[in-house]
């Protein structure tokens, strides 16, 4: 059985980036008077939505060569198994 949950590889990523993009929301007005569940949502809403193009599915501050690679690695495992 195989699982179609997908989840995002953050080794070679970059934080740089994403530290800009996340400083410019005023997080304490945006999280204020909501409880952490609700905080959570927020948060991963507003990380996915920043998308590197409007067809893509990576967010912008990924690094461009990860899905070639984390594509090349499937196919070698593949192979092997």
């Amino acid at each position: 059985m195989h699982s179609k949950l997908t989840t995002l590889a953050f080794k070679r990523a970059d934080f740089g980036l994403f530290r800009d993009v996340q400083g410019r929301v005023p997080w304490d007005k945006a999280l204020e008077g909501r409880g952490a569940q609700e905080s959570w949502l927020i948060f991963k809403d507003h990380l996915l939505q920043r998308k590197s193009g409007e067809n893509t599915r990576r967010p912008a501050w990924m690094n461009k060569e990860l899905p070639d690679k984390v594509k090349h690695k499937k196919e070698a495992y593949r192979g092997w198994n």
